[in-house]
């Protein structure tokens, strides 16, 4: 998932609500623009559903930026916004910062400091928590990833969220011992089949996360259907636009989509 660029009280009543088990995850590598212009959409979609959980990956920069940096204004003020919307609708928002690993074959230095880089952020728009990107899945690099997630751990809290994306189910179970989310697909819509994700009782479905990108125009709603109610997905995100593009867009159907995830689980 790589790509250059950008990337719970609303009121007593409605912080009362329970949020739904299967959540949205947006690779929000879309810049912001001025006043928040660009994620106006996704904003206000926060609001509209205070039962279903939103998982935003922010990435200014394949990563944070440069070594101990603050993001630029528009992402202050916007993740800020995020977080800001999410806590007045029922804590339905968490933020994670994008690092990658190169599939554990990227300098640890590097991705420690990257870590440590979004846990500086100050605190108005700092994430809650890191989605390693391009995670390995063998026995053998598990150990490095037990690493990184201690680092998460050490510099966000011991509550710090910490989804891995491997973009396949691991060989190794141990990777789902580390982190809240494993995303256990991420390609085309025509290679996704619901029945090839793993169901063991140490790969819990609750702990997986399905991306699909270029899906037909029209909503899959079928699929859709599959993940939350049937197979019962932490998370998941879909999207009409193809790889190339798929996470600098909203999808066309994103109020459509929303309103699926949310009635599959009623």
């Amino acid at each position: 998932m790589r790509l250059l660029g950008a990337l719970t009280v609303l009121s007593a009543c409605v912080g009362s609500l329970a949020l739904l088990p299967s959540a949205v995850i947006f690779p929000l590598y879309i810049y912001p623009g001025d006043n928040c212009a660009a994620w106006a959409p996704l904003i206000s979609s926060i609001s509209s559903n205070p039962t279903l959980q939103f998982l935003f990956i922010v990435n200014p920069a394949s990563g944070p930026g440069a070594v101990n940096s603050q993001p630029d204004t528009n992402y202050q003020a916007c993740v800020a916004k995020l977080r800001t919307t999410g806590a007045s609708s029922g804590n339905n928002v968490k933020i994670v910062g994008y690092v990658s690993t190169s599939w554990g074959n990227r300098a640890s230095s590097a991705v420690t400091a990257d870590i440590h880089t979004y846990a500086q952020w100050a605190t108005a728009y700092r994430p809650s928590g890191i989605f390693f990107d391009e995670a390995a899945i063998e026995t053998s690099a598990l150990a490095i990833y037990q690493n990184y997630s201690a680092h998460v751990k050490t510099d966000f809290g011991s509550s710090a969220h910490i989804t891995l994306n491997p973009g396949v189910a691991p060989k190794d179970n141990g990777y789902f011992n580390i982190a809240d989310l494993v995303v256990t697909f991420e390609g085309y819509f025509a290679d996704f089949n619901v029945a090839n994700l793993p169901t063991s009782s140490a790969t819990p479905t609750s702990k997986q996360a399905v991306i699909i990108h270029t899906t037909p125009a029209q909503f899959p709603s079928s699929t859709l259907s599959a993940l939350t109610k049937t197979f019962k997905a932490g998370a998941t995100f879909l999207t009409n636009y193809e790889n190339a593009v798929a996470y600098h867009n909203i999808p066309t159907y994103w109020t459509t989509y929303l309103s699926a995830v949310v009635s599959s689980q009623a």
